[in-house]
């Protein structure tokens, strides 16, 4: 049996500069990456200090651009904020 390991996550605001909070972030998930992690799972949140990444799919395309082999996924999408159709082809 293999052990698979993955991040949940969502982008809580710190007080840094939203430029450096996504690229720590992805340069972490660069590492992750390399280390093997299987998967990265991002939840969705808005009106919150979690929600620094309102359109998750967009941060997990940048997160595709800079890794390799790790797993992407949204964890969440709030379905009444989307055209359903977009939702399903994204």
């Amino acid at each position: 049996m293999e052990i698979k390991f993955g991040i949940f996550d969502h982008l809580e605001r710190r007080e840094v500069p939203l430029e450096q909070l996504y690229e720590e972030r992805l340069r972490l998930l660069e590492a992750a990456d390399a280390a093997g992690v299987y998967c990265y799972h991002l939840a969705e949140h808005h009106c919150t200090p979690l929600g620094c990444a309102p359109s998750p799919g967009v941060f997990l395309a940048a997160v595709a651009a800079r890794t390799r082999r790790i797993h992407l996924g949204p964890l969440v999408y709030l379905l009444p904020l989307y055209n359903p159709l977009r939702l399903v082809e994204r």
